[in-house]
């Protein structure tokens, strides 16, 4: 694959060789659909801008992120040159502080620009998502010494995380502890920077054994080629990852303690003063992939819209379209509706998000368990919503699109390997509760 610069005006060279221009987003019907995604709503300007930038950039390349979802699923990952395109427009800054030159462009405006990725290609934007939202994760909890070296290495950071260790062993060491071991669906593994795997770090004669996330650079650790054969998301670049008796020091390891619920600003809010840094893990990660999902929806409209208006409708005696016909527009329109529902709940909880950070770092009220597990289980009707949306559409869009090859199959597969993850809303939905039904409080680990 050719990694030239990608550019509206670059002719690119597909997988099969041939030669074409950087197609128009209205080139076709169904290409992009005459309905945008959720407006930017930020209000500060220089914010404002990096975003409408970022939408932007995602925008151009839509279509060949179309053109090439074959062949990121047989490759299990995005071609160098997207990568090279992702790095170039600052993708991979959007949640890195503005300390070190990120963008700090905010949570409702980084699910917004990932949607609009996914609207492409939701492998990429998968592999995307959740490589460059670990910036908010390091910005938030690690302290300024392991902020500052870890997000000066490149420029710019894209870690995977993974809390599914085969083996995995860590021994105490003057300093730090020595990791050996292997992680699976470490999502965004091919082009990562750094890894952050979860650990379990043993007692020592001055503290209890604990549970923490670990830092590691790129040249310490292996990514395994063991990645696509699952039903969807095969382009997402989920591999695992291996390392032996790597060093890592003890301010790149941070105890997880800040999964589901905080008391107090954070070591990210006294740095930064932005109460994005000031959240709860679980408030936002499951956003990653929500984000991702509204995207999803929005590009199987798109090709629903291109299906209905290029076919004909079955037992039709005048021979006409299905958009012709109100049966297959009302799918679309009901489809669309659940996507916009869909987006705006998103949007709305990467603003409660922020809200939530501010109220803990100003002292007005904890970012509790409840809190954090009702936008997490949020995200997860956002995904449901999409679900619900493309079941409709591929159920009525013909046999012929459900066929191997067909984008409207492609986003079917895809949401399906979204919703059978071990992460699952009924896993989730009561501690959200947050009391027994006698009425007594959860008790820790209850």
């Amino acid at each position: 694959m050719s990694r030239a610069k990608i550019s509206p005006d670059t002719i690119l060279e597909t997988a099969s060789g041939s030669q074409r221009t950087t197609p128009s987003l209205r080139e076709e019907p169904g290409l992009s659909g005459p309905y945008a995604t959720t407006p930017v709503t930020e209000r500060d300007p220089q914010t404002r801008a990096e975003v409408v930038r970022l939408i932007e950039a995602a925008r151009q390349i839509r279509p060949l992120l179309r053109e090439r979802q074959q062949e990121t699923e047989e490759n299990g990952r995005f071609a160098p040159d997207v990568n090279d395109y992702f790095v170039e427009n600052g993708f991979y800054k959007m949640l890195m502080p503005k300390l070190f030159g990120g963008l700090e462009i905010g949570i409702a405006n980084f699910f917004t620009v990932i949607s609009e990725v996914a609207r492409g290609c939701p492998s990429t934007a998968w592999c995307l998502s959740l490589s460059c939202a670990h910036s908010l994760t390091l910005g938030s909890y690690w302290d300024a010494e392991a902020q500052h070296e870890i997000f000066g290495e490149h420029g710019y950071m894209t870690a995977p995380a993974s809390g599914n260790p085969m083996g995995a062993k860590a021994e105490r060491v003057e300093g730090g502890i020595r990791l050996s071991g292997k992680w699976r669906y470490c999502s965004g593994a091919p082009y990562s920077t750094h890894f952050f795997p979860t650990v379990i770090v043993p007692a020592s004669d001055t503290e209890p054994e604990y549970r923490a996330w670990a830092v590691v650079s790129r040249e310490d650790y292996t990514v395994l080629d063991d990645w696509g054969a699952v039903i969807g998301m095969r382009g997402s670049g989920s591999n695992g990852i291996e390392m032996q008796d790597v060093f890592v020091p003890d301010h790149r390891i941070c105890a997880e303690t800040w999964t589901t619920d905080i008391d107090g600003p954070t070591v990210g809010f006294e740095l930064h003063g932005n109460p994005m840094y000031s959240g709860v893990f679980f408030g936002f990660a499951e956003g990653e992939v929500a984000s991702v999902s509204v995207g999803l929806g929005y590009a199987a409209c798109d090709e629903y819209e291109r299906i209905i208006r290029t076919t004909k409708a079955p037992f039709s005696a005048s021979n006409s379209l299905r958009a012709d016909n109100d049966d297959w527009r009302r799918v679309l329109g009901m489809s669309m509706s659940r996507i916009d529902a869909a987006s705006a709940t998103l949007i709305r909880n990467g603003d409660l998000y922020e809200e939530f950070g501010r109220q803990v770092a100003a002292g007005e009220a904890p970012f509790d368990a409840s809190r954090s597990m009702r936008l997490n289980n949020s995200h997860f009707v956002v995904e449901e919503l999409v679900w619900e949306a493309v079941q409709e559409m591929i159920r009525t869009a013909g046999t012929t699109a459900s066929m191997d090859g067909q984008r409207l199959q492609r986003y079917f597969r895809d949401i399906w390997a979204t919703m059978s993850r071990a992460d699952q809303f009924q896993f989730f939905a009561a501690p959200a509760v947050g009391y027994h039904f006698d009425g007594t409080a959860f008790s820790e680990g209850a």
